[in-house]
Formats: C-alpha cells, structure tokens, sequence
C-alpha cells in the first residue's frame, strides 16, 4: 500500500522510532532540528522533507522507500 498523506509519513517514523526506541529528542538531534520542528513532523503538521527521510533512512538503516510503505523495516 503505498503512502499518500504527511500523516502516512509521520506514522511511519513514530513507528520506527518506537520499534527501536527512539526518542522525540533523539531524532531532533540526527535532524539538526528544534524539538517543537521535530513534534511538528512526527504529528503530521508540517511534512518531512526528502532530505529528513534520507538522514532518518541511514539512521535507522532502512531504505527511503520505507517511510512511503514500500518495503518492511
């Protein structure tokens, strides 16, 4: 099923990073970003950018496509 809304994206990321325990702050840190900017984007308020789901692609060790549903971490 591939991913169609920022909201679709979000959940994506909240799920990786509660898999692997992940925090909030933790993922501002990998993104150079404010926490509120980092709560923004796991919400779904403000979308990631495709630089973001590069960086949190490495970090987390799974292909961009993940974030898009479409492969499994």
């Amino acid at each position: 099923m591939a991913i169609q809304t920022n909201a679709d994206v979000a959940a994506r990321v909240r799920a990786i990073a509660a898999q692997t325990r992940t925090t909030q702050q933790q993922l501002a840190s990998v993104l150079n970003m404010s926490h509120m900017a980092i709560s923004r984007r796991v919400n779904g308020v403000t979308p990631f950018t495709p630089e973001d789901l590069i960086c949190l692609s490495h970090h987390f060790g799974v292909p961009a496509g993940y974030f898009f549903g479409e492969v499994a971490a």
